[in-house]
């Protein structure tokens, strides 16, 4: 069997925006939210503990909070971000799978960390602000793309009580 490797960045950012959403939209823990995908993403990753997703959660979550005058619920604010990092590399559209490259293959060295998705989630929170950025379109959910291949196994990963016993 191959060595696994890194997640790719993109898709612990949007893991880490859906631990956000689900906390808020479904009647579950963050600690429960956040192990859930960490368990997900590590059957096709390197192992990525539940902390790595629950620390910026919690810290994305205290920003949103702290907002004056919101634009957007804060449910809003996750999807719109899950979309934007799931659509988008920077400012172009994002290739999953093209004819050299699979962006959700993997990295050979770890690019993500907790202060980088919170960084990028604030600086989406202002572009958005700006206009810079479009939002998903209405009832958009990423469960329902195509060819996500190993993110729509980890995106489509329900809890179940047994995990969390």
């Amino acid at each position: 069997m191959s060595e696994k490797l890194f997640c790719p960045e993109f898709v612990y950012d949007i893991c880490v925006g859906l631990a956000v959403k689900d906390f808020l939209v479904k009647q579950l823990s963050l600690d429960m939210v956040s192990k859930n995908y960490a368990d997900a993403m590590s059957i096709h990753y390197k192992t990525v503990e539940d902390v790595e997703l629950a620390g910026p959660a919690e810290e994305i979550l205290r920003f949103i909070s702290e907002r004056k005058n919101p634009m957007f619920e804060a449910h809003e604010l996750a999807i719109n971000y899950i979309y934007y990092r799931f659509k988008f590399d920077g400012r172009s559209e994002r290739t999953i799978k093209g004819i050299f490259k699979n962006a959700l293959k993997g990295d050979k060295e770890r690019k993500y960390n907790s202060n980088k998705s919170v960084k990028n989630f604030k600086a989406y929170c202002f572009s958005m602000r700006s206009g810079h950025f479009e939002k998903a379109p209405a009832g958009w959910d990423i469960s329902k793309e195509e060819d996500l291949h190993e993110l729509g196994e980890i995106v489509k990963k329900e809890p179940s009580i047994d995990d969390f016993i």
